[in-house]
């Protein structure tokens, strides 16, 4: 693989016998000790050899963090050629550093912390990363050499046998991708704070919207209507998010819509990102500019909900709309007081209860009830004019 290696001058020591390690097992390694000759321009240099890389090593020391330090340019030169850094990136932490001092784009995958001889640990990690990589090049050759086999033969009979015509409804809605990788959940008020890793998925970039439901009640024929339904005329409301809806309701409609309710970690980490912050856009406090709250309408249809997307102002990190205010969201766990503080890969809260998991806050909630840590609950089969839910799936 083609891997440029980016440091600190002050961490040299610690780093040319990475260097060495790499060459030794066959990689074409970007050492600026080694690979900048005398006299050519140095910014289109680097910028060069940062984009024709495979892999980008950033190693983290409190040097290469520093303001002003190149290494700095040289990792957003890489944000920008990768904008999903997954298998593109791997950072190594040369030494111990808080977590809130990394940037959110090294924390997008999973830090590298050696143990012993680093340079054996770095050359060891880029292997799996080469292993991979050709792994996944041979899976997309045969994939494709079937997909050449397929389409022959569906042109063959195309004509000859009409396919049959697609079962059930499943409604399509923009998505937001949450990348593999850390985040600091909980503040130790709503809950402690804990180190989760989560796979990489999809969540819906807005919230399940009246048309939408519409179309899921008329495919299934048989699911009740939300509370106030006669109220949400799907052509005059139809932007508006869905609210009446049960827990129940909701895991159906994402079943039906080929997807599945959040975890309450994917939630709040498609709030949160990786920097902890106390609402989607920030820690500012919550304005109208970004958030819907705070309104004493006594209708949600007149007055009080607020279309899908309209306080762009107000989008996470990751894009994603509305995951404050609007309407408090349904997600797949049950309720508990006491949260686990060593189920931290993925984690999906207790098998059994009595009480569902609610976050984000709603269109009259006060401004502290729309933090993204802040935690409330209800009965599944409850329903409240301002809940309704979004979707997520696997990556």
């Amino acid at each position: 693989m083609r891997i440029f290696l980016s440091y600190s001058s002050e961490d040299r020591n610690l780093v040319e016998p990475i260097y060495l390690a790499l060459r030794s097992e066959g990689h074409k390694t970007f050492f600026d000790r080694a690979e900048l000759p005398p006299g050519e321009e140095y910014d289109t240099r680097i910028r060069k050899a940062v984009e024709s890389s495979n892999l980008f090593v950033f190693l983290v020391s409190p040097a290469s963090l520093k303001t002003g330090s190149y290494t700095l340019t040289e990792l957003d030169i890489a944000q920008k050629t990768w904008d999903q850094p997954g298998g593109r990136l791997l950072p190594v932490m040369l030494q111990p550093m808080p977590l809130n001092q990394i940037p959110p784009y090294l924390k997008a995958v999973t830090l590298l912390e050696p143990q012993g001889n680093i340079a054996a640990s770095v050359a060891d990690a880029v292997e799996r990363i080469a292993r991979e990589r050709r792994s996944t090049a041979l899976k997309l050759v045969a994939k494709a050499a079937a997909a050449m086999i397929i389409v022959a033969i569906g042109a063959a009979i195309f004509f000859a046998k009409r396919p049959a015509a697609s079962k059930g409804g499943k409604e399509s809605a923009p998505s937001s991708l949450i990348p593999a990788g850390k985040f600091i959940m909980g503040d130790d008020e709503e809950s402690p704070q804990r180190e989760i890793y989560l796979n990489g998925f999809y969540i819906d970039t807005y919230e399940v919207t009246v048309s939408q439901y519409a179309k899921f009640l008329q495919a299934t024929g048989g699911v009740n209507p939300p509370e106030e339904w006669e109220e949400a005329n799907p052509e005059k409301a139809g932007a508006l998010p869905v609210i009446g809806v049960s827990w129940n309701d909701a895991d159906a409609y994402c079943r039906w819509a080929g997807k599945r309710l959040p975890t309450e970690a994917e939630w709040e980490k498609s709030a949160r990102g990786n920097d902890e912050r106390s609402y989607p856009w920030g820690n500012d406090k919550p304005s109208k500019a970004r958030a819907n709250f705070g309104k004493s309408s006594e209708s949600p249809y007149r007055g009080g909900l607020s279309a899908v997307g309209k306080h762009d102002a107000g989008k996470s990190p990751y894009g994603v709309q509305d995951l404050a205010g609007n309407v408090a969201e349904w997600v797949a766990d049950w309720f508990t007081e006491g949260v686990s503080t060593t189920d931290l890969r993925n984690p999906k809260g207790l098998a059994s209860g009595t009480a569902r998991v609610i976050r984000g806050g709603g269109w009259h909630d006060p401004p502290d009830r729309i933090k993204s840590t802040r935690r409330m609950y209800a009965q599944p089969e409850n329903r409240a004019d301002d809940i309704g839910f979004r979707c997520a799936r696997d990556l």
